[in-house]
């Protein structure tokens, strides 16, 4: 079972430690296997916000580094662990930078196949809420499992320092968990109203969108799932509701 860790701090510590306690807990088990990507030290340039990944594919995007070889590590990956630490009430630069060159999979998701932990670490509880939400948009079509939120404070007493580690350790183990009985995807809901949303605005976009309208032209749904009459009937049904709306100008 594989492990890819994306690590998105510009210091090895708290982020990284944990992430290693983590592993620790997964060495019990032989069929796991980490790899760590730090972000920090990859071949991956500075998002100019260009557009041209959304309107017109991925593949046109200007910037040539490693971006092509991190999809191929999340996709040959069972798990992926999102590690950041929080600055400011949110991701730092680094990590924004990797979701802003990430930016078309919030119109044509990927990684279904794929099981996320969330992770972020903090001095501080303030800020660590929104961090993870952030950090939850890269899961794209993937499966987030669990989430965790670690405090390193110095103020934290001996009890506070027991709770969170047996807290790491049930986060630890649920992943696992989950890894060991992998499931075919299960559309669900939320999933349904995101393709029908932009099935829906992709078909009057073949000139400013093209990479959207020929991305969902043809699609029932985002991937070859099997649907039940119930799922295919929310996804006609929010389809036309939503292409109303569209030629409303309401969307």
């Amino acid at each position: 079972m594989k492990i890819l860790v994306i690590i998105g701090s510009l210091r090895k510590r708290n982020t990284y430690k944990t992430v290693k306690r983590i592993e620790e807990y997964h060495k019990e088990y032989s069929d796991f296997e980490y790899e760590y990507l730090f972000l920090k030290g990859a071949d991956f340039k500075q998002c100019t916000g260009c557009f041209v990944c959304i309107s017109h594919g991925e593949d046109k995007c200007p910037l040539k580094d490693d971006r092509d070889l991190i999809i191929s590590k999340i996709e040959n990956a069972d798990g992926v662990i999102l590690a950041s630490p929080n600055y400011v009430m949110n991701v730092p630069w680094i990590m924004k930078n990797y979701i802003d060159r990430f930016a078309y999979t919030m119109h044509r998701p990927k990684f279904f196949d794929q099981y996320f932990m969330i992770l972020v670490t903090s001095g501080s509880y303030m800020g660590t809420k929104q961090a993870s939400k952030t950090l939850g948009m890269m899961a794209s079509g993937g499966k987030i499992v669990t989430e965790l939120k670690v405090f390193n404070s110095p103020g934290m007493n001996e009890k506070k320092k027991l709770k969170q580690d047996k807290e790491i350790e049930k986060k630890a183990r649920a992943f696992y968990k989950r890894l060991s009985r992998k499931t075919e995807h299960r559309p669900p809901f939320g999933f349904l109203v995101w393709f029908s949303v932009f099935k829906a605005t992709s078909s009057d976009s073949k000139t400013h969108l093209p990479a959207d309208y020929n991305f969902y032209k043809d699609k029932k749904y985002f991937v070859d799932a099997k649907l039940n009459v119930f799922q295919k009937g929310l996804i006609g049904m929010f389809t036309g509701m939503f292409k109303g709306l569209v030629k409303m100008g309401i969307v």
